[in-house]
């Protein structure tokens, strides 16, 4: 299996295709590398297609005292570097989003487009503002019998039994206290104020749906106006995991950004 060792930690990785553009997909909270399989069946055959597992997740396990989201951009050039990747469009979903947005304002010449899903990175504006009472409310009124998971649409398991069986089963391999995840990011203080993005210039889309209760889509969609050049497309009837609840219409939107941002 392909690792690379970014500070102390091993880093898993697969690479799939052989296209002349590459893609990498970093995973939220509830994923890893596997939770992308829509995505590479559907995109493999015509890009180079990266997948990994976040430091602290599944096949990358370390203490939680070395799960670091200032780390996450090392991480994922250390596998650019180990394949030969210049550069990449980079398709975010949640805590992956840290990985996205920290590379596009540390390293833009890696980063040819940049898509984040359900999201806002480290990106921040005084104008969209993700209420966390109103969050933990939300979440705590969400039944989690059988199957649901926040990251879900509530109404997901009783339309897609099987996928809701799966996406906790690919989350059940990660092996984490899910309280550390939000508990480091907070820690690391890595906000960045949109407003000092007066030179950003990579092609950015945001990906909401009218169901996500973690990242609402009005704070998304605010978020975004915020950020030079970038756009927001809400996907309607899905929760906060659009890419693998409603997949068709999310590799749809995937395909068309990617259609847009080529040279």
């Amino acid at each position: 299996m392909p690792y690379v060792t970014s500070h102390d930690t091993a880093i898993y990785y697969d690479q799939y295709g052989a296209g002349e553009r590459t893609i990498v997909f970093a995973h939220g909270m509830g994923g890893n590398a596997a939770i992308w399989f829509h995505q590479v069946a559907e995109f493999s055959g015509d890009f180079s297609v990266i997948v990994f597992d976040h430091r602290y997740f599944a096949r990358s396990s370390c203490d939680e005292a070395d799960f670091k989201p200032a780390f996450f951009p090392d991480d994922v050039m250390a596998i650019m570097d180990a394949t030969n990747t210049q550069s990449a469009t980079f398709v975010c979903q949640s805590m992956g989003g840290w990985t996205g947005s920290q590379m596009a304002l540390q390293h833009p010449e890696r980063v040819d487009a940049l898509l984040m899903s359900h999201t806002p990175g480290v990106f921040s504006h005084e104008s969209a503002y993700n209420d966390p009472k109103k969050v933990a409310e939300q979440v705590s009124a969400r039944p989690m019998t059988g199957f649901g998971s926040a990251a879900l649409a509530s109404d997901f398991p009783e339309k897609n039994p099987a996928g809701a069986v799966l996406y906790a089963q690919i989350s059940s391999f990660n092996g984490i206290d899910p309280a550390a995840v939000p508990r480091q990011i907070n820690a690391a203080q890595l906000g960045v104020n949109t407003e000092s993005l007066t030179d950003y210039d990579i092609p950015t889309l945001f990906v909401t749906a009218d169901h996500d209760i973690l990242f609402p889509p009005e704070f998304i969609s605010a978020l975004a106006k915020t950020i030079p050049g970038a756009d927001c497309v809400n996907l309607g009837d899905a929760g906060h995991s659009s890419y693998f609840e409603i997949p068709e219409a999310f590799n749809r939107v995937l395909r068309d950004f990617l259609s847009s941002t080529s040279d």
